[in-house]
């Protein structure tokens, strides 16, 4: 897992926790005009588990905006923050509470799932300088978890539960043009979830605690979902074949112009879409190769998706439009892919593992 660094001005700080951070997308964006791919390099061929399982959210009661309240009280008795959270909207689905105290102070929570994003405000953060005392990278996991047991967010199966990292918020100050510092502000610890013995990925079973001034809770996000599992039978798998030709299928719409492309990483996971549906299927990373400007040297770019293990997955993918869609589509929350340096000189990627 690589470091997570957040490089941010004054400006822009009541941007980085707002509504709407619960997905989590991938890097791919676009479909490019067709074009053989000269190297590809064969994937392993594909071994799918006996026991392969998808999983069904359990039902849970409706949020109402009394219980919001109540869950957002239980939260501050465990802060530091004095944060008054007095407006709050009743928007689709979601209870939006703010704050005229600090506007980057945010309590968004889904009223069907539960799932929110909790930030106390940024504001007491905004100084020049290190935040005093935060707890270092091998106290704030335990901090953490102290934090979700005390609110009652920790799963109840707790061997689903895996630390998937520890980073932090910066701020970067610069002056005339020319970087003056850069402020270590909030440590961020982040769980992700293993189910019968498979990663977990995706927008749901997320987990976030950040953590401020004396270990303070600074805020949390909660995209996880108490699972049954639900049995996948033979004849609802599609064979090795068929996985194999929609990969080389995606690879062609997605990056069709490169010079070649090379098959990086090719793993079964499973992936949750943070509404509610977890299914197997295949990641796939991949580096594509094109002619730098003026064809001169070369400029790799990280590609990744997914490819469904299930012939009609119920599970909303990243380049799906919506449950209806038969193929890949168009995916507006998926970020811009650009160009970037070598990921091995880099050291930086833009694959959902970050």
């Amino acid at each position: 897992m690589k470091k997570m660094i957040f490089t941010l001005s004054l400006s822009i700080m009541a941007v980085l926790l707002v509504p709407g951070l619960f997905s989590v997308a991938l890097s791919q964006n676009r479909i490019l005009n067709q074009k053989p791919i000269l190297k590809p390099i064969p994937a392993e061929k594909l071994v799918v588990r006996k026991s392969l399982m998808a999983y069904q959210a359990v039902p849970v009661e409706r949020v109402t905006q009394k219980r919001a309240r109540n869950i957002l009280q239980s939260f501050q008795e465990k802060s530091s923050a004095a944060m008054q959270f007095e407006r709050v909207r009743n928007l689709k689905g979601r209870f939006l509470f703010t704050s005229s105290q600090d506007p980057s102070a945010v309590f968004d929570i889904n009223r069907q799932t539960g799932s929110f994003l909790l930030n106390f405000g940024l504001k007491k953060y905004s100084n020049e300088g290190s935040t005093r005392n935060l707890p270092s990278s091998g106290n704030a996991p335990e901090l953490a978890r102290k934090y979700l047991e005390e609110t009652g967010i920790l799963p109840k199966n707790e061997k689903e539960i895996v630390l998937a990292h520890v980073g932090g918020l910066n701020m970067a100050v610069a002056k005339d043009g020319k970087r003056k510092g850069n402020y270590k502000k909030l440590v961020t610890v982040q769980f992700s979830r293993v189910l019968n013995g498979m990663p977990v990925q995706g927008p749901g079973s997320r987990l976030l605690v950040h953590l401020g001034e004396q270990g303070s809770l600074a805020g949390m996000i909660k995209n996880w979902s108490d699972v049954k599992a639900v049995p996948v039978t033979k004849a609802e798998k599609k064979n090795d074949q068929v996985i194999q030709r929609e990969i080389q299928d995606r690879l062609r719409r997605m990056a069709g112009q490169a010079r070649d492309i090379k098959i990086e990483k090719s793993s079964m996971v499973l992936y949750d879409d943070g509404l509610g549906r977890i299914e197997p299927a295949m990641y796939v990373l991949a580096m594509a190769r094109y002619e730098g400007p003026g064809r001169e040297g070369v400029v790799e770019i990280p590609v990744d998706f997914y490819v469904p293990l299930l012939k009609q997955p119920k599970a909303l993918f990243p380049y799906m439009k919506s449950r209806e869609a038969k193929g890949p589509g168009g995916d507006k929350k998926q970020k811009t892919l650009k160009m970037v340096p070598s990921a091995r000189s880099a050291g930086q990627d833009q694959t959902d593992m970050k």
